[in-house]
């Protein structure tokens, strides 16, 4: 149970996060009229989206326990309690098992960076969509990017700096800088794509606003880490994609 203290923070983190989502999801897929299911919902900031945008239904699932006060009271205030809409604590796999066709449309917002099976995951988003569906995918902060360490301090921080100097520094981010995040480029996502065979609508890269101060910290970042500037350069990627039966 949320203190009133944390139910009002959480309620205007889910309000913030979604005003991004125009611009990040909405040109890669529309979910108006659609069955939407949101892969790693969090604390349902993109269901809260889907009720805004007009979607037929949402459904939310993750990997942590979902924790629906504060989102149920977003719905409310905005005047969406009445919105179709779940949140499930449940892989992909065996949702793709149990509803496989199901959705029109699946949508997954800063998630795939840190999916450690994308071909697996790929795999089974393509058994849940129905005829003409489609998977919008935008994945922000790649692991080369100056955030990519997802500690939150410096530039590249995680890439110049060494394992002990961040797990002294951030204890805190330790577990999940070790074993939440896949540091995969943008060129490892395009090889899982080729590999299950996906079909590219779109995609698009962003070069990451950090750039400008990226020189200086070349050669120790250089020191320890075998990278191409290319992947420094990318902070994001976004696509839309199907697969051939779903055309």
């Amino acid at each position: 149970m949320l203190t009133p203290e944390q139910l009002a923070t959480t309620k205007d983190y889910i309000l913030r996060r979604t005003k991004g989502l125009d611009q990040a999801l909405l040109p890669l897929g529309d979910p108006a009229g659609k069955d939407v299911l949101v892969f790693g919902c969090g604390l349902g900031n993109e269901i809260l989206w889907c009720a805004r945008r007009q979607a037929r239904s949402a459904l939310g699932i993750d990997l942590g326990t979902p924790r629906q006060e504060a989102l149920n009271a977003v719905m409310a205030d905005e005047g969406y309690a009445e919105f179709p809409y779940a949140v499930h604590e449940c892989n992909v796999h065996d949702l793709a098992l149990d509803h496989p066709g199901r959705y029109d449309l699946i949508v997954s917002n800063g998630v795939f960076e840190h999916v450690s099976d994308l071909k697996g995951v790929l795999n089974a988003m393509r058994a849940l969509l129905r005829p003409g569906g489609r998977i919008a995918i935008y994945a922000d902060g790649l692991w080369f990017s100056a955030i990519g360490g997802h500690l939150g301090k410096y530039n590249w921080e995680h890439l110049w700096m060494t394992p002990q100097a961040i797990k002294e520094r951030f204890p805190e981010r330790w577990h999940a800088y070790m074993n939440n995040l896949n540091r995969m480029t943008a060129v490892d996502f395009l090889q899982a794509l080729r590999d299950v065979g996906a079909l590219v609508l779109q995609f698009h890269v962003r070069s990451d606003p950090y750039l400008p101060k990226l020189a200086p910290l070349m050669a120790q970042i250089q020191a320890r880490q075998q990278v191409s500037p290319t992947d420094l350069s990318i902070t994001s990627i976004g696509c839309e994609l199907c697969f051939l039966e779903h055309l």
